[in-house]
Protein backbone atom coordinates (compact mmCIF):
# COMPACT_ATOMS: atom_id res chain seq x y z
CA UNK A 1 0.00 0.00 0.00
CA UNK A 2 1.36 3.32 -1.01
CA UNK A 3 0.84 6.75 0.79
CA UNK A 4 0.97 10.27 -0.74
CA UNK A 5 1.57 12.67 1.83
CA UNK A 6 0.80 16.12 0.13
CA UNK A 7 2.01 18.65 2.63
CA UNK A 8 1.13 22.71 2.95
CA UNK A 9 3.94 24.40 4.54
CA UNK A 10 5.28 27.97 4.36
CA UNK A 11 7.95 28.11 7.47
CA UNK A 12 9.53 26.24 10.40
CA UNK A 13 11.50 23.62 8.08
CA UNK A 14 12.71 21.90 11.22
CA UNK A 15 9.27 20.94 12.29
CA UNK A 16 8.78 20.08 8.83
CA UNK A 17 11.83 17.74 8.54
CA UNK A 18 10.21 16.10 11.53
CA UNK A 19 7.31 15.89 10.25
CA UNK A 20 8.47 13.83 7.37
CA UNK A 21 11.04 12.06 8.70
CA UNK A 22 8.01 10.76 11.74
CA UNK A 23 5.99 9.31 8.66
CA UNK A 24 8.85 8.29 6.34
CA UNK A 25 8.69 4.55 4.98
CA UNK A 26 9.10 2.63 2.18
CA UNK A 27 5.39 3.09 1.36
CA UNK A 28 5.18 6.80 1.81
CA UNK A 29 5.92 9.76 -0.89
CA UNK A 30 5.45 13.32 0.10
CA UNK A 31 4.44 16.08 -2.02
CA UNK A 32 5.27 19.33 -0.36
CA UNK A 33 4.12 23.19 -1.68
CA UNK A 34 5.75 25.97 0.19
CA UNK A 35 4.24 29.26 0.30
CA UNK A 36 5.72 31.21 -2.63
CA UNK A 37 6.53 34.30 -0.03
CA UNK A 38 7.95 32.43 2.43
CA UNK A 39 10.80 33.60 4.09
CA UNK A 40 12.14 30.09 4.84
CA UNK A 41 11.67 28.51 1.23
CA UNK A 42 15.27 28.03 0.39
CA UNK A 43 15.83 26.55 3.91
CA UNK A 44 13.34 24.06 3.54
CA UNK A 45 14.11 22.94 -0.26
CA UNK A 46 17.80 22.48 0.97
CA UNK A 47 17.00 20.66 4.21
CA UNK A 48 14.63 18.14 2.18
CA UNK A 49 16.50 17.41 -0.84
CA UNK A 50 18.25 14.52 0.63
CA UNK A 51 15.19 12.58 0.55
CA UNK A 52 14.31 10.58 -2.52
CA UNK A 53 10.91 10.28 -1.63
CA UNK A 54 10.27 13.83 -1.31
CA UNK A 55 9.30 16.41 -3.87
CA UNK A 56 8.82 20.24 -3.13
CA UNK A 57 7.49 23.17 -5.34
CA UNK A 58 6.57 26.47 -4.68
CA UNK A 59 4.32 27.83 -7.23
CA UNK A 60 1.36 30.18 -5.21
CA UNK A 61 1.16 32.93 -3.32
CA UNK A 62 -0.63 30.95 -0.70
CA UNK A 63 -3.40 33.95 1.27
CA UNK A 64 -5.26 33.15 4.30
CA UNK A 65 -9.08 31.99 3.06
CA UNK A 66 -7.45 32.74 -0.20
CA UNK A 67 -8.27 30.75 -3.45
CA UNK A 68 -4.09 29.61 -4.17
CA UNK A 69 -4.80 27.66 -0.97
CA UNK A 70 -7.26 25.28 -3.31
CA UNK A 71 -4.61 25.67 -6.46
CA UNK A 72 -1.69 24.42 -4.15
CA UNK A 73 -3.71 21.48 -3.27
CA UNK A 74 -4.89 20.78 -6.66
CA UNK A 75 -1.58 21.05 -7.62
CA UNK A 76 0.01 17.92 -4.87
CA UNK A 77 -2.58 16.16 -6.37
CA UNK A 78 -1.29 16.37 -9.85
CA UNK A 79 2.37 15.95 -9.00
CA UNK A 80 1.36 12.90 -7.04
CA UNK A 81 -0.74 11.28 -10.06
CA UNK A 82 2.41 11.89 -12.30
CA UNK A 83 4.59 10.11 -10.80
CA UNK A 84 2.67 6.77 -11.77
CA UNK A 85 2.51 4.98 -8.62
CA UNK A 86 -0.47 3.77 -7.77
CA UNK A 87 -1.42 5.31 -4.35
CA UNK A 88 -4.42 3.73 -2.29
CA UNK A 89 -4.32 6.79 0.47
CA UNK A 90 -3.49 10.90 -0.33
CA UNK A 91 -3.56 12.37 2.65
CA UNK A 92 -3.49 16.44 3.45
CA UNK A 93 -0.93 17.53 6.17
CA UNK A 94 -0.14 20.75 7.21
CA UNK A 95 3.74 21.62 7.33
CA UNK A 96 2.25 22.16 11.99
CA UNK A 97 0.41 18.68 11.29
CA UNK A 98 2.11 15.68 13.02
CA UNK A 99 1.27 12.16 13.84
CA UNK A 100 0.02 11.19 17.18
CA UNK A 101 0.14 6.92 16.27
CA UNK A 102 3.33 4.89 15.02
CA UNK A 103 3.60 4.35 11.34
CA UNK A 104 2.65 0.89 12.05
CA UNK A 105 -0.88 1.89 13.11
CA UNK A 106 -1.28 4.21 10.59
CA UNK A 107 -0.46 1.56 8.03
CA UNK A 108 -2.56 -1.01 9.34
CA UNK A 109 -5.60 1.66 9.48
CA UNK A 110 -5.27 2.57 6.06
CA UNK A 111 -4.81 -0.59 5.09
CA UNK A 112 -8.46 -1.78 6.34
CA UNK A 113 -10.20 1.09 5.12
CA UNK A 114 -10.89 1.81 1.61
CA UNK A 115 -13.00 5.02 2.94
CA UNK A 116 -12.30 8.46 2.38
CA UNK A 117 -12.20 10.62 5.62
CA UNK A 118 -13.30 14.38 5.63
CA UNK A 119 -15.31 15.94 7.17
CA UNK A 120 -18.77 17.54 5.50
CA UNK A 121 -22.22 19.24 6.27
CA UNK A 122 -24.60 21.03 4.23
CA UNK A 123 -23.89 24.87 3.86
CA UNK A 124 -27.83 25.16 3.74
CA UNK A 125 -28.22 23.24 7.05
CA UNK A 126 -25.46 26.59 8.67
CA UNK A 127 -25.69 29.95 10.34
CA UNK A 128 -25.84 32.47 7.44
CA UNK A 129 -22.34 33.51 8.13
CA UNK A 130 -21.32 29.85 6.80
CA UNK A 131 -23.97 30.13 3.77
CA UNK A 132 -22.33 33.92 3.56
CA UNK A 133 -19.35 32.15 1.89
CA UNK A 134 -20.86 31.57 -1.28
CA UNK A 135 -23.63 33.59 -1.37
CA UNK A 136 -21.37 36.81 -2.34
CA UNK A 137 -18.30 37.42 -4.17
CA UNK A 138 -14.89 37.22 -2.04
CA UNK A 139 -10.96 38.46 -2.92
CA UNK A 140 -8.62 37.20 -0.19
CA UNK A 141 -6.49 36.58 -2.83
CA UNK A 142 -6.15 40.40 -3.08
CA UNK A 143 -3.25 41.12 -1.04
CA UNK A 144 -3.70 44.79 -0.08
CA UNK A 145 -6.77 43.92 1.67
CA UNK A 146 -5.99 40.57 3.28
CA UNK A 147 -5.82 41.08 7.00
CA UNK A 148 -3.03 38.36 7.34
CA UNK A 149 -1.18 39.60 4.34
CA UNK A 150 2.33 41.36 5.29
CA UNK A 151 1.10 43.61 2.21
CA UNK A 152 -2.06 44.92 4.04
CA UNK A 153 -2.99 48.37 3.94
CA UNK A 154 -5.23 48.97 7.13
CA UNK A 155 -7.35 51.35 5.14
CA UNK A 156 -8.01 48.93 2.75
CA UNK A 157 -8.71 46.07 5.16
CA UNK A 158 -11.00 48.23 7.26
CA UNK A 159 -13.11 49.69 3.59
CA UNK A 160 -12.79 45.81 2.80
CA UNK A 161 -14.70 44.27 5.96
CA UNK A 162 -16.64 47.59 6.66
CA UNK A 163 -18.13 48.38 3.87
CA UNK A 164 -17.80 45.36 1.47
CA UNK A 165 -19.45 42.69 4.38
CA UNK A 166 -21.98 45.56 5.23
CA UNK A 167 -22.95 45.95 1.39
CA UNK A 168 -23.59 42.16 0.84
CA UNK A 169 -26.82 42.34 1.91
CA UNK A 170 -28.03 44.60 -1.09
CA UNK A 171 -26.02 42.38 -3.83
CA UNK A 172 -27.76 39.98 -5.84
CA UNK A 173 -26.71 36.28 -4.57
CA UNK A 174 -24.79 34.13 -6.70
CA UNK A 175 -26.68 31.24 -7.67
CA UNK A 176 -24.32 28.42 -7.45
CA UNK A 177 -22.43 26.18 -9.94
CA UNK A 178 -24.71 23.59 -11.85
CA UNK A 179 -27.01 23.72 -8.84
CA UNK A 180 -24.64 21.79 -7.40
CA UNK A 181 -25.69 21.85 -3.13
CA UNK A 182 -22.55 24.00 -1.39
CA UNK A 183 -20.97 21.39 1.62
CA UNK A 184 -18.28 22.30 3.54
CA UNK A 185 -15.68 21.01 6.50
CA UNK A 186 -12.11 21.03 7.54
CA UNK A 187 -9.80 21.97 4.71
CA UNK A 188 -7.97 18.40 5.83
CA UNK A 189 -8.52 14.95 4.91
CA UNK A 190 -7.46 11.15 3.42
CA UNK A 191 -9.04 10.32 -0.12
CA UNK A 192 -8.56 7.17 -1.52
CA UNK A 193 -6.56 7.25 -5.10
CA UNK A 194 -9.97 6.59 -6.72
CA UNK A 195 -11.77 9.49 -5.17
CA UNK A 196 -8.46 11.86 -5.94
CA UNK A 197 -8.81 10.53 -9.83
CA UNK A 198 -12.58 11.58 -9.68
CA UNK A 199 -11.82 14.72 -8.58
CA UNK A 200 -9.07 15.17 -11.10
CA UNK A 201 -11.47 14.43 -13.60
CA UNK A 202 -14.09 16.74 -12.76
CA UNK A 203 -11.76 19.88 -13.14
CA UNK A 204 -10.72 18.89 -16.12
CA UNK A 205 -14.04 19.22 -17.31
CA UNK A 206 -15.49 21.74 -15.25
CA UNK A 207 -13.48 25.08 -15.34
CA UNK A 208 -16.29 27.10 -14.39
CA UNK A 209 -16.31 25.40 -11.21
CA UNK A 210 -12.71 27.11 -10.50
CA UNK A 211 -13.67 30.38 -11.69
CA UNK A 212 -16.88 30.12 -9.44
CA UNK A 213 -15.33 28.98 -5.86
CA UNK A 214 -12.06 31.53 -6.72
CA UNK A 215 -14.07 34.07 -5.28
CA UNK A 216 -15.80 32.08 -2.37
CA UNK A 217 -14.90 32.87 1.27
CA UNK A 218 -12.19 30.09 2.84
CA UNK A 219 -12.88 27.73 -0.67
CA UNK A 220 -10.27 25.30 0.98
CA UNK A 221 -13.25 24.64 3.21
CA UNK A 222 -16.17 23.96 0.55
CA UNK A 223 -14.15 23.21 -2.34
CA UNK A 224 -13.32 19.59 -1.72
CA UNK A 225 -16.31 18.70 -0.24
CA UNK A 226 -18.71 19.83 -2.68
CA UNK A 227 -16.68 18.04 -5.71
CA UNK A 228 -16.87 14.87 -3.58
CA UNK A 229 -20.43 15.08 -1.74
CA UNK A 230 -22.42 16.08 -4.68
CA UNK A 231 -20.91 13.01 -6.86
CA UNK A 232 -21.82 8.86 -6.64
CA UNK A 233 -18.19 9.08 -4.40
CA UNK A 234 -20.34 10.48 -1.83
CA UNK A 235 -20.86 7.11 -1.16
CA UNK A 236 -17.54 6.29 -0.19
CA UNK A 237 -17.40 9.00 2.36
CA UNK A 238 -16.93 7.23 5.72
CA UNK A 239 -20.42 7.79 7.50
CA UNK A 240 -22.10 9.18 4.34
CA UNK A 241 -24.54 6.69 5.03
CA UNK A 242 -24.96 7.45 8.66
CA UNK A 243 -25.48 11.35 7.53
CA UNK A 244 -28.33 10.39 5.37
CA UNK A 245 -30.51 8.19 7.94
CA UNK A 246 -30.07 11.14 10.11
CA UNK A 247 -30.93 13.49 7.79
CA UNK A 248 -34.58 11.51 8.04
CA UNK A 249 -35.27 11.78 11.80
CA UNK A 250 -33.14 15.18 12.79
CA UNK A 251 -34.40 17.80 15.43
CA UNK A 252 -33.68 21.34 15.13
CA UNK A 253 -30.87 22.42 15.98
CA UNK A 254 -29.70 19.32 15.58
CA UNK A 255 -26.06 18.56 14.57
CA UNK A 256 -24.67 15.53 13.12
CA UNK A 257 -21.55 14.10 14.73
CA UNK A 258 -18.65 11.89 12.55
CA UNK A 259 -17.38 9.19 13.74
CA UNK A 260 -14.03 9.79 11.86
CA UNK A 261 -13.94 13.21 9.65
CA UNK A 262 -10.19 14.31 8.91
CA UNK A 263 -8.56 11.42 11.14
CA UNK A 264 -6.55 14.28 13.46
CA UNK A 265 -7.44 16.14 16.42
CA UNK A 266 -7.96 19.77 16.83
CA UNK A 267 -9.39 22.20 19.37
CA UNK A 268 -11.35 24.82 17.51
CA UNK A 269 -12.66 25.82 21.37
CA UNK A 270 -12.66 29.78 21.70
CA UNK A 271 -10.08 31.32 23.93
CA UNK A 272 -10.44 34.64 23.97
CA UNK A 273 -10.66 37.46 21.41
CA UNK A 274 -8.32 37.45 18.57
CA UNK A 275 -6.39 33.77 19.99
CA UNK A 276 -6.06 32.10 16.40
CA UNK A 277 -7.48 29.26 16.25
CA UNK A 278 -7.29 26.27 16.46
CA UNK A 279 -5.24 25.53 19.54
CA UNK A 280 -1.34 25.49 19.40
CA UNK A 281 -0.81 22.81 21.78
CA UNK A 282 1.35 22.47 24.32
CA UNK A 283 1.92 19.75 27.46
CA UNK A 284 -1.73 20.21 28.14
CA UNK A 285 -2.92 18.08 25.43
CA UNK A 286 -1.08 15.10 25.79
CA UNK A 287 -3.73 12.98 27.83
CA UNK A 288 -6.16 14.07 25.33
CA UNK A 289 -3.84 12.88 22.58
CA UNK A 290 -2.84 9.44 23.70
CA UNK A 291 -6.42 8.82 24.32
CA UNK A 292 -7.51 9.70 20.75
CA UNK A 293 -8.59 7.52 18.08
CA UNK A 294 -7.19 9.71 15.31
CA UNK A 295 -4.16 9.33 13.25
CA UNK A 296 -2.94 13.23 13.53
CA UNK A 297 -2.94 16.27 15.40
CA UNK A 298 -2.68 20.16 14.41
CA UNK A 299 -1.28 22.35 15.39
CA UNK A 300 2.33 22.76 17.07
CA UNK A 301 4.55 24.61 16.82
CA UNK A 302 8.62 23.74 17.28
CA UNK A 303 9.30 25.92 19.98
CA UNK A 304 6.03 25.92 22.25
CA UNK A 305 5.16 22.71 21.30
CA UNK A 306 9.26 21.03 21.71
CA UNK A 307 8.16 18.90 25.19
CA UNK A 308 5.00 17.61 23.80
CA UNK A 309 6.69 16.75 20.53
CA UNK A 310 9.18 14.97 22.42
CA UNK A 311 7.00 13.09 24.63
CA UNK A 312 4.61 11.69 21.78
CA UNK A 313 7.50 10.77 19.92
CA UNK A 314 8.76 8.87 23.29
CA UNK A 315 5.55 7.62 24.04
CA UNK A 316 3.28 7.35 21.16
CA UNK A 317 5.77 6.80 18.69
CA UNK A 318 7.59 4.50 19.83
CA UNK A 319 10.89 6.75 20.60
CA UNK A 320 11.47 7.43 16.73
Amino acid sequence: MQIAYLILAHNQPAQLERLIERLNGLNAHFFVHIDKKSADKAAIFSSLEKYANVQVVSDYDVNWMGFNMVLSTIGLMRLAVATGIDFKYFVLLSGQDYPIKGNQYINDFLGRHNEDFISFARISDAADNFKNKVRYYHFYDFPYSNPRNSKKVPLLVYLYYGIHKRLMKYVPERKFYKNMHPFFGSQWFALTGATVAYVLQFLDKNAGYLKFMKYTEGPDETFFQTIILNSERRWNVYDYKKFEEWEKTRQPGEHFIQAYSSLRYMDWSDRGKNVPKPATMDMAYFETLKDSTDLFARKFDENKSAALLNEIDNKLLNGK
